[in-house]
């Protein structure tokens, strides 16, 4: 047995044993006696429902989940999710998400649709803005959700809900210290300004860490400072309106471009000290991040009228290592760069290469408002109708230079485009009980997207000819994409506890310019049959659903060993098959295991290949157990265990190795406090998130190292 093998084995056993030290009451307790699972209300189809009568795959978050399991960020909850991973890049804006076998195509579109409190995260980039606050319930949909979510959601979508202000004043603050002097301070106080009528709440989140991940020469390469603050405002004159102010701020500064840099394939999948990162330039990005929205519902005789109107701006920089080395010192030989020796110290003539630096600028600035009519009945007949529309306007910015002696810059690439997008879409959904055990889900969507791709000099602002299709050189490169997105679900009540579904959706994600490059539209035909469950008195729930999906023009984006160093293409025909199984058990009052199983085959057709970035197995397996002390105190303990299994990039060029990612916390709680320890990544396992081959040499980024903290919490 391996020593991660043992640290998982001891972990499980200290869960075992704080059970087993009360196995004697337990089994002392009746078993109808033993608490059912809490109730879930989710808002999957822009109406209430229960989690587990939605003909939709949804995994779910309460509030109780995300504290006890310190979701905190994307990667937190991804990884509680069968058949979704996600994958860290060397900037925190990118992140790579891959749901159901469908992956991110940089610069393009996400593949699923990520909703906060309503507003549309348009553009990536807006979908990884750092911490997860004080949230009430993130939703997880699978399967496409264009139908109602947009193009944009042709694998699923993300819903997050904050929480709302509060008529009685309360609040929260979080402390918190984890290795690398990873100090995190978080906090929520709400309250009313007029009761019933006007409610607030702010809630804040600070971060000063200095980094766990060291060069050669001891420097951090992973450090950030974060301040978030987000205040939302209820406004409820009378019972018929309700407008809902939310603002955001949010300003980071952190390391990036922290890959590694490995000379053999061979190495690809090790992590020790003979892999640790070198570097001459300490990568930084900064991120200025301003969100803000209101939501107004009207309630009219016949139903509910709701407006949402979203507005971001978010201005990037970064600027880090093109050499990914530590220059040589006097006397020792120097590596190969992208552009030739890099000589350090060594670098004497005007040509001599010290170091290279790249820079990158991405900006986006974008604007939605989605306006919907929701009927109010519960008769057999409900509706929805909604209109939306989106603008986007996003500047990429690339510069590559090499750093001559005497204080002298060489630009090699200086590439900057400007890109807009104009989106509108008409949506509609009917459900209708066909008898009180069956209903029919009626649903479509069009969609139409203008956008343009002009490069300039970032000097002057003046526009660089680009090649249309037909090789004519213009100014401005357009593109136009269209599609309805038709679902239809029939779902049926086998009895009180057992519910099953079948559906037919397909889904599209709009084209887009990678760097001047036109990328077509890609679009799904899906088909998938599912169920839910309760089982044991409602002490458990078990749901699952079987899929098959047609996949066509799948934008699939390679990095490249020269500029612009990543192209998007599209693959014509692939298929993905595959099924999902998650359960929940409440063993005890204080006993809650969740499982969670994912299973994806994929395969190009006229290539017989796998696609990109897609585990053929993915599981999870969660343990929350609660052991009463003295009077309100309760020892409370958690283990999460992933494994994520082997995926191949770059068409198989790069094969990443399975990995199995541990969680753990303990702590106590009393009352309206609590202190807990937590490890993530309990048995340190890493692995390649994006690697780059550049001929010579490989370039990966990769997953943060093991981490271990305690943090306190005091609720008023």
């Amino acid at each position: 047995m391996n020593y991660k093998l043992k640290y998982l084995s001891l972990a499980i056993a200290a869960n075992s044993a704080l059970y087993s030290g009360q196995a004697d009451a337990a089994a002392a307790v009746d078993e109808d006696a033993a608490a059912s699972i809490d109730e879930i209300v989710v808002t999957a189809r822009h109406r209430q429902e229960s989690l587990q009568e939605v003909p939709i795959a949804v995994t779910a978050f309460s509030e109780e989940k995300i504290e006890s399991a310190g979701i905190t960020d994307l990667d937190s909850f991804v990884n509680l999710t069968p058949n979704f991973i996600a994958r860290e890049a060397f900037r925190s804006g990118v992140t790579y998400l891959t749901v159901r076998g469908i992956t991110t195509g940089q610069q393009g579109f996400s593949p699923i649709s990520y909703i906060v409190d309503g507003v549309k995260a348009i553009t990536l980039d807006a979908v990884n803005q750092g911490a997860l606050f004080d949230i009430e319930r993130i939703e997880v949909l699978k399967g496409p959700q264009g139908a109602l979510y947009g193009a944009g959601a042709i694998a699923g979508a993300v819903n997050v809900v904050t929480k709302k202000p509060t008529n009685e004043t309360e609040g929260q603050i979080t402390l918190g210290y984890a290795e690398g002097d990873d100090l995190t301070v978080k906090g929520a106080i709400s309250g009313a300004i007029a009761d019933d009528v006007l409610t607030y709440r702010f809630s804040g989140y600070l971060r000063d860490f200095g980094g766990i991940i060291d060069t050669t020469t001891g420097d951090k390469l992973d450090f950030e400072n974060q301040a978030s603050l987000r205040g939302r405002f209820i406004y409820t004159p009378n019972e018929k309106i309700s407008a809902d102010l939310r603002l955001s701020y949010t300003d980071i500064n952190a390391g990036a471009a922290k890959q590694d840099r490995i000379d053999s394939l061979d190495l690809l999948n090790t992590f020790n000290s003979s892999t640790k990162p070198e570097r001459g330039i300490i990568g930084e990005e900064n991120r200025n991040i301003f969100d803000a929205s209101i939501k107004v519902d009207i309630e009219l005789p016949f139903a509910t009228l709701t407006s949402i109107s979203g507005y971001l701006d978010m201005e990037q920089d970064l600027f880090g290592s093109a050499s990914w080395v530590r220059p040589p010192a006097l006397g020792e030989d120097p590596k190969a760069g992208l552009f030739g020796p890099i000589l350090g110290e060594n670098a004497v003539a005007a040509g001599d290469i010290i170091d290279s630096r790249q820079d990158l600028v991405d900006d986006i600035e974008s604007f939605t408002h989605d306006m919907r009519l929701t009927s109010n009945s519960d008769g057999p007949l409900r509706w929805i109708a909604g209109f939306e529309y989106i603008e986007r306007e996003t500047v990429n910015g690339l510069t590559l230079s090499n750093l001559n002696p005497g204080d002298a810059q060489t630009i090699v690439v200086n590439r900057f485009d400007k890109r807009k997008d104009k989106i509108w879409g008409v949506y509609a959904q009917i459900n209708y009980d066909i008898s009180e055990a069956m209903e029919l889900t009626l649903a479509g969507r069009y969609d139409e997207n203008d956008y343009t791709n002009r490069q300039f000099d970032p000097a002057t602002g003046a526009s660089i000819d680009q090649l249309d299709e037909n090789g004519n050189p213009v100014t401005e490169l357009s593109a136009h994409d269209s599609k309805f997105q038709p679902k239809v679900t029939l779902s049926y009540d086998l009895s009180d506890d057992l519910h099953g579904y079948v559906t037919y959706s397909e889904g599209y994600r709009f084209g887009f310019f990678n760097t001047g490059n036109l990328t077509a539209p890609e679009e799904t035909k899906n088909y998938e049959v599912g169920f839910k469950s309760k089982l044991l008195d409602g002490r458990a729930t078990l749901n699952g659903a079987v899929f098959w999906v047609d996949y066509s023009n799948q934008q699939l984006t390679s990095a490249i060993g020269e500029p612009p160093f990543r192209v998007t293409t599209n693959i014509p025909e692939s298929q993905i098959k595959g099924f999902e199984l998650e359960a929940a058990v409440q063993v005890t009052d204080n006993l809650n295991i969740g499982l969670g199983f994912g299973y994806l085959d994929t395969e190009i057709k006229d290539l017989g290949r796998k696609l990109d970035a897609v585990p053929e197995f993915t599981s999870n397996v969660s343990i929350d157990y609660r052991y009463p002390l003295q009077g309100d105190l309760e020892l409370v303990s958690r283990l999460d265990w992933r494994h994520q299994g082997e995926f191949i990039l770059n068409g198989g060029f790069f094969e990443i190795d399975p990995v199995d990612l541990v969680n753990l916390r303990l702590g106590i709680e009393g009352g309206n406090w609590s202190v807990t320890g937590y490890v993530k990544n309990a048995l340190d396992e890493q692995y390649p998130t994006e690697p780059i081959n550049f001929g010579a040499f490989i370039v990966r980024s990769y997953n943060s190292p093991r981490q271990g903290g305690v943090e306190f919490r005091y609720k008023f």
